[in-house]
Formats: C-alpha cells, sequence, structure tokens
C-alpha cells in the first residue's frame, strides 16, 4: 500500500473515530485492532464493516 492510501484510510479513521466520539462513544479493543488493520491495509473497509456487524449482532443474542 502507497503512503497516500494509508494517509487516506488514518483520515478516514479519526473521523470515524471523532463522530463517535461526539455522541460520548469510543472504540473498544476490538475494534481500535480492526481500525488499525485497516490503516495497515491489512483489511478493507468492507471487511471491517462485516467483522464489527458480526461481533455486536453475536454479542446482542
Amino acid at each position: 500500500m502507497n503512503e497516500n492510501s494509508r494517509t487516506e484510510r488514518q483520515k478516514k479513521v479519526e473521523f470515524a473515530v471523532g463522530m463517535a466520539a461526539i455522541d460520548g462513544g469510543k472504540p473498544s479493543a476490538f475494534t481500535k485492532n480492526l481500525l488499525n488493520q485497516y490503516e495497515n491495509g491489512q483489511v478493507s473497509s468492507s471487511q471491517l464493516k462485516q467483522a464489527i456487524v458480526e461481533k455486536y449482532t453475536r454479542a446482542s443474542q
């Protein structure tokens, strides 16, 4: 992954975390790990979303 892609991913993560913080939320350790993987290009945005949906769907059942 090139540096521009990484920078763009970091900006997206910062924005998402900031928006959640406005409502008093903050990412769990699980989500932080996924966000780091996304920033590093190890997972795509769709993989990130799917992992979060699966984790919290199971948690609520």
